[in-house]
């Protein structure tokens, strides 16, 4: 298990990183066959959600999971970094105006985490910056 968790030598963001980069790939693979847990997310207009928007929505966490995934074990790199901020600021953007502006979420079991990931994500990374990368 040691060889595959990143290192925590410095701060343990590298696991949170970890960790949402596995559930965004869980994600990514559910929403190409199943669409369920999608529509429990954006269940104010769970109608919109079709297996096409699910697959395209599949693709869009694939690739954040990737960015995610390469910042995790090179937390020090200023590029990885920086995408890894740029993958938790659009997946906040996204889902708080789902929620506030398209109205689209309601909050649920199935809307909370994406909001706290992507908030925690965004703040965590920013917040760190100098940290990680000095």
């Amino acid at each position: 298990m040691a060889l595959v968790l990143p290192s925590a030598d410095s701060g343990y963001l590298p696991y949170f990183l970890f960790l949402s980069t596995v559930a965004g790939t869980y994600n990514a693979f559910q929403n190409h066959f199943v669409i369920w847990q999608s529509k429990e997310i954006y269940s104010r207009k769970s109608d919109e959600m079709t297996f096409l928007a699910g697959r395209m929505f599949g693709i869009w966490t694939a690739l954040a999971s990737l960015i995610r995934g390469m910042a995790t074990y090179n937390v020090h790199d200023r590029v990885a970094y920086d995408l890894a901020i740029g993958t938790y600021a659009l997946a906040a953007w996204h889902f708080t105006s789902e929620w506030l502006i398209f109205g689209s979420i309601k909050p649920n079991r199935g809307s909370i985490g994406p909001l706290i990931v992507g908030w925690t994500g965004l703040i965590w990374t920013l917040t760190q910056r100098d940290h990680y990368l000095s």
